[in-house]
């Protein structure tokens, strides 16, 4: 019987070790495990965060411009040559003019206008026989249109051979340069001048009677 008893108070004895013990472990668990939570945390706090390398932005290359048409310079426009201006009216009066004297004040209207073989109008120009024409017409002679070699062989004007025979209004012709007939026609002004259109300065000008126009001369005509 107390053997009995002895064995059940040793078995009661280790029942209650192993129990105790068991608490124990358990509360040591407990314990250990939010040591072992705040310690992962802090390796995770204490871990290098891989931050992602960013990708290189793409710089977008711009598409090429178109090239320009090349542009073409128009090329220059000829200037045009000048026209003859209208016909002016004389600034003075021919009343009570001699036919010569006539002859000379419309001559004078169109210095200055254009030089232009066979032109025998201010719209077209003239030459030494169209202005010739041109101011006998206007100043009332009847009377066509010839060259400077035309108007020399009119028999009807009196011939003067003298250039100190000459008066206002007179034709006087030359043969200039290497020309064998007469190819120049001016009408005298007076005072040793004359008018006519000169081909080498393109236009209606005033001369001298110099030793140029003396060696040149070859007779004059009197026209009224």
């Amino acid at each position: 019987m107390k053997k009995r008893l002895c064995v059940l108070l040793i078995c009661g004895l280790l029942l209650g070790c192993h129990e105790q013990a068991t608490h124990v472990k358990n509360d040591v668990a407990e314990e250990e495990a939010p040591i072992r939570i705040v310690e992962s945390a802090v390796a995770l706090t204490a871990a290098p965060v891989n931050t992602p390398t960013p990708m290189p932005t793409a710089t977008a290359t711009p598409a090429p411009t178109d090239t320009p048409a090349p542009t073409f310079t128009p090329a220059p426009t000829a200037t045009p040559a000048p026209t003859a201006t209208a016909t002016p009216v004389p600034t003075v009066s021919l009343e009570g003019l001699s036919q010569g004297e006539k002859i000379c004040e419309i001559a004078r209207q169109y210095l200055g206008y254009a030089y232009e073989r066979g032109g025998n109008s201010p719209e077209e120009g003239f030459d030494p026989g169209g202005f010739a024409y041109w101011c006998m017409k206007e100043a009332g002679l009847q009377v066509r249109h010839k060259t400077s070699a035309g108007y020399s062989e009119v028999e009807d004007w009196d011939k003067l051979e003298s250039l100190s025979d000459l008066v206002p209004g007179d034709l006087v012709f030359f043969k200039t340069g290497d020309n064998e007939n007469i190819n120049c026609v001016c009408i005298y002004l007076g005072e040793k001048q004359m008018i006519y259109p000169s081909s080498s300065r393109g236009e209606v000008i005033v001369t001298d009677i110099s030793n140029y126009w003396i060696n040149a001369f070859q007779f004059a005509r009197r026209p009224f």
